[in-house]
């Protein structure tokens, strides 16, 4: 085993030359350490504990180490490491030994192992000595020794030399580390820089009080001290048990101030000042501990204010804490106060605005009240038994609440009225106040006109509905004006005054503005009235022009539109403005039916018109909001939507009607322009005797009171009637002008009147008078009772036979009118029954004619003749219809039916269909018969009101129906809807069963009077009536159909057509046109055309086109838009021979 032993020695060697690098590693290691540890404790003092930490652990770390290199030795010999094992190193060995063939070792090892196995002993044995003999030559030291250990051991030997130059270096704290480390049990405190020192020592304060400490610095000098406060006795308030901590710079002394706040208990007090680096061997330095004393004051441990306010605040008690340093109130509320303390109280006292209240004190509590009246402070003071007070009491802020002024807002009367007859104000208020009122009045001054020279009446009173205990309530009161016998000119100027319930300052005012109520004069009044006329008037020529302009502007349009195909941008924008243009215009026509409104209240107010002239404005006033025609507003939409789709057909169409119905709108302003005027005139007569009749009353009760002076009469009163007397007079010149005035309105209408007003004005009775009135303030200013009295008894006399003669003058001017219309009237009656006549007999004569007959030609010639001579007749009615309302819609509705059977007879007859022919005959003789029936009706109406305007007065009974039937309307419409139950439905239906009902009986009393007094101008009632029926029908089978709705439509739709003078929308006859070719000479009545029909002209082609394009609009197409344009149109004339034995009577 000789090779197996030189193995195991070169493994030996190879372990403890391993083990040696091992510990020449741990050996520099322990010495860096070791002198890491010596540094370190140097600076940082460690703690035994962390010492022996230190040593324990490295003492693990020996044992641990030479435990593991007596494991690696038993496990190199078991040849359990591969380093060391036998294999392992025979190749390394090898490789030194025989480089040309490492693994001889190996081999020879293996052979030795395995000799009792070989064939050949001796020679196995040979090369094992060989090889044996070999390593025994070799030094196994040199041949494994590890490079490392030269390098390792100069490593050691210079930590060593570090080690001893830092030792060296720093003997001293080096040599007491070291010292440290070996007694590592033993604690060694760490220097300290400085050391602290309180100056203040212990202190002794009183509660509340503030504390100054000065800490000195000894050694070196920190840049911050801090200042620990630490409470001396526990509390259960996390507040007081609070460490209170303070910091503060060294000052120009060097020392440390530290300035406390108001201390309330007993602190521990430590100066601190903490290491500033972690380096630093000491953690923080701190003084003695030291005391501040802290003796108690008095305090608060409960405090309540409790704010009373005044009684008439209607306000609640509050109670608040002491906490809330804010006492709010009114002026005069009773702030009570309670409080306990901590110590027995020897007095207590409040200080409020620099004065002292002292409360009522007991043991530890105390009470007081004091009242507030002006805004400040106060505070609470309290003085124990040891004469020890609160500190600093806590200021309490007194604040007033405002008791504001009460609010006042006028929403009626405007700033400036007039009085009407019933010389009442309607007052409509608003107040409002923070705790309510205790009284509303009104203050007014009654002020004469200033030429009286009188003083004014200053007056007071007092609204009562005023309730105080509310903050906001609205007041509606009418003031009656009555009894203070305003007169015209006087001014009443009055204001309102609101007054709040303060009894403690005083009751607080507001006051109003200043209102003014005038008692117009009628002058003042009339003259209003005519301004806003000859606004109106102005108003109307202007639309009647617009209006023309509108309709060229629409015929040019709808030229252009026949030209293009298409509308070029510069069209369309053409088209466009002339909308906005009509839109604006039909505004316009808006604002005028206003303004007519404006006058009618303002003449019913004052009582400025008679009954039928008031009536003849509302009228004119409905007229004109009528004024549009029903579809209008449709084209227009029409012509927007054709414009947007560039449909050029629907375009021309729309524009068409609208250039119609702007021309019927013009002629329509014509036409109410002239009747306008003729209003004017009548106005201006009403005006003349009115205001005659009131002065006439004023100097009659002037008269009384000049019969009742004599010589012990206050001459101030003498004056005032000199003025009133001096007033009659002024307004009696104004009627002489006014005279004049209205001798040149009245002259279009009645020449008489107009000159017995200019002879009037002028007459010796007028001068008379004058000379009376101004005889008697002479008198009166002379102080001549006597003669006084006489003269204004003579112009008292004059001034009525004025009257009498001024209403002699206004019934003759209605008398004349009224016959010069009724004239006019009758003639046109007559015509209408001559023309009947007429008719009758040519049905009579076509009854007889047979179908061949070879005189149906002469017939129709004659039917010709008789339908020119009716178009002659419309054409008068179409003028007459511009001076009155008589001109009905059934009067125009009978001519328009009768020119239509004309027609159709003059068409059946060229036809030769004798049989139709008789039943248009038929037709235009009932036409006939129906205006001539309406005629004598308006006749009588204007007989009956003395108008020559004639204002129907029928339609009263209709307008009620008619509202009634409206509101039934409305029913249907939410009945349709679907919304309601049917239980509902059900109910509803039987209600409206019963309503409709009711107004179909009253449209039957209705027939049955007008039949009785010969009236047959109120449209359609029959059909009205019919309409009805079916509706009832339907309700009473619990039906509601759009067929039921439609019909009640129509209903009210006729009953609103019979009140505005327009024709039946509900006559849709249909019939048909062609223009007569010639005319027959005929010789008729007065009124009549003289040359017999002979003239035949484009105007009556117009017209016949007219009727028969569409019979619901006859009087609106018909008549006013084909009379007006007659005077435009030439007239060609053609004779046609006649029997000269033909003669018809009238």
């Amino acid at each position: 085993m000789q090779i197996q032993k030189h193995i195991h020695h070169a493994r030996s060697i190879l372990f403890w030359q391993d083990l040696l690098v091992s510990l020449l590693y741990a050996g520099i290691f322990a010495s860096l350490l070791f002198l890491i540890g010596i540094e370190l404790e140097t600076v940082f003092y460690f703690l035994p504990k962390t010492k022996i930490y230190i040593i324990s652990f490295i003492c693990v770390i020996l044992i641990t180490y030479c435990l593991f290199w007596t494991i690696q030795y038993f496990r190199s010999e078991s040849d359990k490491i591969d380093r060391y094992k036998i294999e392992t190193i025979s190749l390394r060995l090898g490789h030194v030994a025989f480089p040309e063939k490492r693994d001889t070792i190996l081999n020879a090892l293996q052979l030795e192992l395995s000799s009792g196995k070989n064939e050949s002993k001796e020679l196995a044995k040979s090369y094992i000595n060989k090889i044996s003999q070999r390593l025994g030559d070799l030094n196994y030291s040199i041949l494994l020794k590890d490079t490392r250990l030269e390098i390792l051991k100069k490593g050691l030997l210079g930590s060593w030399i570090v080690m001893i130059l830092v030792f060296s270096v720093n003997y001293n704290n080096t040599a007491d580390s070291y010292y440290r480390w070996i007694h590592p049990s033993i604690e060694f405190p760490a220097p300290k820089p400085f050391s602290l020192i309180s100056k203040a020592g212990d202190l002794h304060i009183l509660g509340g009080e503030k504390a100054e400490i000065n800490i000195e610095a000894l050694g070196a000098t920190p840049k911050i001290v801090n200042l620990q406060l630490i409470p001396s006795q526990a509390s259960t308030h996390e507040r007081d048990s609070l460490t209170l901590m303070f910091s503060a710079n060294k000052d120009s002394t060097g020392n440390y101030n530290f300035k406390l706040p108001e201390l309330f208990q007993d602190y521990s007090y430590t100066a601190v000042v903490n290491a500033e680096y972690f380096w630093e061997a000491w953690e923080k330095v701190t003084s003695s501990p030291d005391t501040i004393f802290v003796t108690d004051r008095p305090f608060f441990e409960s405090f309540l204010i409790t704010v009373v306010p005044p009684k008439y605040s209607g306000m609640v008690t509050e109670t608040q804490e002491g906490n809330v340093a804010v006492v709010q109130g009114l002026k005069g509320s009773k702030v009570q106060i309670y409080l306990s303390s901590n110590r027995v109280l020897d007095a207590a006292y409040l200080t409020i605005n620099g004065e002292q209240s002292n409360l009522a004190s007991n043991h530890r509590s105390a009470s007081g009240y004091f009242i507030m009246k002006m805004p400040g402070e106060f505070t609470v003071n309290l003085v124990d038994q040891r004469g020890i007070t609160n500190r600093d009491p806590v200021p309490y802020s007194i604040e007033i609440m405002p008791d504001n002024d009460p609010s006042l807002f006028v929403i009626k009367p405007a700033p400036m009225i007039e009085l009407g007859s019933d010389q009442s104000i309607p007052i409509h208020l608003e107040v409002e106040d923070d705790y309510g009122f205790s009284n509303l009045q009104v203050a007014y001054e009654v002020r004469r006109p200033t030429y009286l020279k009188a003083d004014p009446y200053v007056a007071m009173f007092t609204i009562h509905d005023l309730n105080p205990d509310t903050v906001f309530q609205t007041i509606h009161y009418l003031w009656d004006l009555g009894d203070m016998h305003l007169m015209p000119e006087d001014e009443v100027h009055f204001h309102f005054e609101i007054t709040d319930n303060d009894n403690i300052s005083g009751p607080k005012k507001t006051v109003s503005s200043t209102f003014i109520a005038r008692v117009p004069s009628l002058a003042d009044l009339y003259e209003t009235a005519e301004n806003t006329e000859s606004d109106f008037v102005e108003e109307m020529e202007t639309g009647a022009e617009e209006f023309q302009e509108l309709k060229d502007l629409f015929e040019v349009l709808e030229l252009e539109a026949l030209k293009s195909k298409e509308l070029d941008w510069d069209q369309q924008q053409s088209v466009k403005k002339a909308m906005e243009k009509a839109k604006e215009e039909l505004n316009n026509l808006e604002k005028m039916a206003e303004a007519i409104e404006s006058i009618t209240d303002q003449a019913d107010k004052h009582e400025l018109f008679s009954p039928d002239l008031l009536d003849k404005f509302k009228e004119l006033s409905e007229l004109i909001r009528d004024l549009i025609p029903e579809d209008m507003m449709d084209n227009m939409s029409d012509l927007q939507e054709a414009l947007e789709n560039m449909d050029m057909k629907q375009l021309q169409d729309a524009l068409k009607d609208l250039s119609e119905n702007m021309a019927q709108i013009e002629q329509d302003l014509d036409r109410y322009l002239e009747i306008f005027k003729r209003i004017k005139a009548e106005q201006k007569m009403d005006e003349l005797q009115a205001r005659m009749e009131q002065l006439f009353n004023q100097q009659q009760s002037l008269d009384q009171e000049i019969n009742q002076t004599n010589e012990q009469t206050d001459q101030s009163t003498l004056e005032r009637l000199v003025q009133e007397e001096k007033r009659n007079l002024e307004e009696f010149e104004n009627l002489k002008s006014l005279m004049e005035e209205a001798s040149e309105l009245v002259e279009p209408y009645s020449q008489k009147t107009s000159d017995d007003l200019s002879e009037m004005a002028d007459s010796h009775l007028t001068e008379q008078t004058e000379s009376n009135l101004m005889e008697t303030m002479k008198n009166l200013s002379q102080q001549n009772l006597q003669h006084a009295k006489n003269s204004s008894e003579k112009s008292l006399e004059n001034m009525q036979m004025m009257m009498q003669q001024m209403n002699e003058i206004q019934q003759q001017f209605q008398q004349e009118t009224v016959a010069e219309m009724t004239e006019k009237f009758q003639a046109l009656m007559q015509d209408m029954l001559y023309l009947s006549s007429e008719e009758e007999r040519l049905r009579s004569d076509v009854k007889s004619a047979s179908r061949n007959s070879p005189r149906l030609r002469e017939l129709a010639a004659r039917q010709q003749v008789l339908q020119d001579q009716l178009q002659s007749m419309m054409n008068q009615m179409v003028e007459l219809s511009k001076e009155t309302f008589a001109i009905t819609p059934e009067i125009g509705r009978g001519v328009g039916k009768a020119n239509a059977g004309m027609q159709e007879a003059k068409n059946k007859l060229t036809d030769r269909n004798v049989s139709q022919a008789g039943k248009g005959q038929d037709a235009a003789m009932e036409g006939l018969n129906e205006a001539a029936l309406g005629l004598f009706n308006s006749m009588q109406n204007m007989q009956q009101s003395g108008s020559a305007s004639g204002y129907a007065q029928f339609l009263k009974m209709m307008q009620q129906m008619a509202g009634q039937q409206q509101g039934l309307n409305q029913q249907g419409m939410n009945l349709s809807m679907g919304q309601m139950a049917a239980a509902a439905q059900q109910q509803m239906i039987q209600r409206m069963l019963q309503k409709q009902q009711g107004i179909r009986k009253s449209l039957e009393q209705m027939m049955n009077e007008m039949r009785h007094s010969g009236q047959k101008g109120m449209g359609d009632l029959g059909g009205i009536g019919k309409e009805m029926d079916e509706v009832i029908k339907d309700l009473q089978r619990r039906r509601f159909t759009r067929k039921t709705q439609e019909r009640q439509q129509r209903i009210l739709s006729r009953m609103l057509d019979s009140q505005t003078s327009m024709t039946q929308r509900g006559y849709k006859d249909e019939r048909k046109s062609t223009s007569a070719e010639s005319t027959v000479l005929f010789e008729g009545p007065g009124g009549l055309p003289t040359d017999m029909g002979q003239r035949q002209n484009l105007a009556l082609q117009a017209l016949n086109k007219a009727i028969n394009a569409g019979y619901s609009r006859e009087h609106q197409t018909m008549i006013k838009r084909y009379f007006n344009s007659l005077s435009q149109i030439e007239v060609e004339q053609t004779n046609i021979e006649l029997d000269p034995e033909a003669e018809i009577e009238p």
